[in-house]
């Protein structure tokens, strides 16, 4: 019997959410259907998640040099010709389009050509916090009408199913599901102490300093200042001398941070190597890095389902993140780590003081932190539920 064909389509293979669901995931659908990736061009400022191929060989990946986060006429639409062309030459029974900007031109091309199954996995939003209000409302409507000719929309978690159906309206409840993301458990519960032991010593972190780290890309939705602002209360204030802030991705606001402390006089390396604030660059080997750390923070004003917070509690590290998007989702709020509302620093600067203070609360958050995330996302759940709504939606159509 001959596998359905089906073209999965990302805005970019960079280090990252998007990329690190993605790729697994295409890896174990490939059992049951053949697949193709198609992605487009990296910014400047990211770096491409290579490290991923070399880990799930075999993947089929085509570039699609002009689909580019950037908003240009010109590009999206050869871009556009290019995905056409592509769907056209594999025969794809079915496209799935993961991101805002291959959620566009992925529907569109697939709408025109009656591809008879489209889907579209919703892995954050643009609604606010991103454009202005015009600019937001346009949006909102652009993806409104995507969603009436998608036949099938993924939402991440119960938040963002809520935000879809009834704060934005985007989409009917009939038409979406939640499929968490999986996780291939097994390569980050190692109890491998040699990475920790690396990591520490690399930052030159002895055994009773606290790394508390802020994961993704350096740009202002993260709200990265508000981390630094933590950071510098904790240090000016003297409340612990142990506590080491590690801020781990780049981007384009990485310059206006350091400007920032350099203004403050505040040190942080690589500038000075004995500073208590750490800007690691891009980081390939996250494992390594979630094992040297020892407490996840998250500061994000906009936010879909932050990988960063499943993968450190699998490696068994409580998170401290703002209540905003699908975050309370993704762990156990006073179990695995603190939900915060808000972006006050002291909201903040309590329950990291509060964990750092207590050892006992900070293992037994780790033993719960690894406990959900296992439970919760595991690869093997997700295909076997992605596999279930391409089969279904095939059967439908």
């Amino acid at each position: 019997m001959n596998k359905p064909n089906i073209i999965i389509i990302l805005n970019r293979l960079v280090i990252g959410g998007q990329a690190v669901d993605t790729i697994p995931l295409a890896y174990y659908l490939q059992q049951y259907f053949n697949v193709l990736i198609l992605y487009g061009e990296k910014e400047a400022d990211e770096v491409e998640a290579s490290f991923l191929l070399h880990q799930y060989t075999g993947l089929q990946l085509k570039k699609i040099k002009y689909l580019r986060r950037t908003i240009n006429p010109i590009t999206d639409f050869f871009a556009f010709l290019e995905i056409i062309k592509h769907i056209k030459l594999y025969k794809a029974n079915i496209v799935h389009t993961h991101g805002s900007k291959s959620g566009l031109l992925g529907r569109l091309a697939a709408k025109y050509l009656g591809v008879k199954v489209i889907v579209h996995t919703f892995h954050g939003h643009l609604f606010h916090s991103y454009f202005n209000s015009f600019g937001s409302w346009l949006l909102i409507h652009i993806e409104k009408y995507l969603a009436k000719i998608s036949t099938y929309i993924i939402a991440l978690s119960e938040k963002q199913k809520d935000e879809l159906v009834n704060q934005y309206k985007i989409v009917t409840a009939n038409k979406i599901h939640i499929i968490p993301l999986g996780i291939d458990e097994n390569n980050f519960i190692q109890n491998d102490s040699s990475k920790r032991e690396n990591f520490r010593a690399k930052f030159h972190l002895k055994e009773n300093d606290i790394a508390v780290g802020l994961i993704g890309r350096v740009v202002p939705i993260k709200n990265h200042q508000l981390f630094l602002d933590i950071a510098e209360q904790v240090i000016k204030d003297n409340l612990n001398k142990h506590i080491y802030f590690f801020i781990i991705g780049d981007g384009s606001g990485m310059q206006n941070l350091m400007n920032h402390l350099d203004k403050k006089n505040i040190q942080y390396s690589p500038k000075n190597n004995n500073s208590r604030i750490v800007f690691t660059s891009w980081v390939e080997d996250m494992i390594w890095a979630y094992y040297g750390l020892d407490i996840v923070m998250l500061t994000s004003l906009n936010e879909g389902t932050p990988l960063s917070i499943i993968e450190a509690q699998l490696c068994g590290k409580p998170a401290i993140a703002t209540d905003v998007g699908g975050v309370k989702d993704t762990f156990l709020p006073n179990k695995s780590g603190f939900l915060v509302k808000g972006y006050e620093i002291e909201n903040y600067v309590q329950p990291l003081l509060q964990l750092v203070n207590d050892t006992q609360l900070m293992q037994q958050m780790s033993d719960e932190a690894v406990k959900f995330a296992t439970h919760n996302f595991t690869k093997q759940k997700e295909v076997e539920a992605i596999k279930n709504v391409y089969s279904q939606q095939l059967k439908n159509n």
